[in-house]
């Protein structure tokens, strides 16, 4: 989790991931979220979020988030799916067999 802290009429843009929550603690806010049609960078949807409002993100991609007062957002990242975790243990396995095969070679 991740807390960001915006001052009034201050904003940002950042890129998230599908199934990421984002929690309005503090504040209020609007997410502008990119139109899928050819000019992506023509910002489309505009959600308000007042205080205690909670957003689940339902495409990946950049979002700009600009703060109507300060506001206080708790950033929350969805829990890796079986196939990264998979390919996560599969690379710290191989990593280790690497490693473990250069010590055995260094002479020492």
């Amino acid at each position: 989790m991740h807390i960001t802290t915006l001052q009034s009429a201050q904003s940002y843009q950042v890129y998230v991931t599908a199934g990421t929550l984002l929690h309005l603690s503090v504040g209020q806010v609007v997410i502008r979220i990119p139109s899928s049609g050819v000019d992506a960078y023509a910002y489309t949807t505009q959600i308000y979020m007042p205080e205690g409002a909670v957003y689940a993100v339902e495409h990946s991609g950049w979002i700009q988030i600009s703060a109507r007062q300060r506001s206080e957002i708790l950033t929350q990242l969805p829990e890796p799916s079986m196939v990264v975790r998979f390919w996560r243990a599969l690379k710290t396995f191989v990593l280790r067999q690497w490693h473990r095969s250069l010590r055995r070679r260094v002479p020492g």
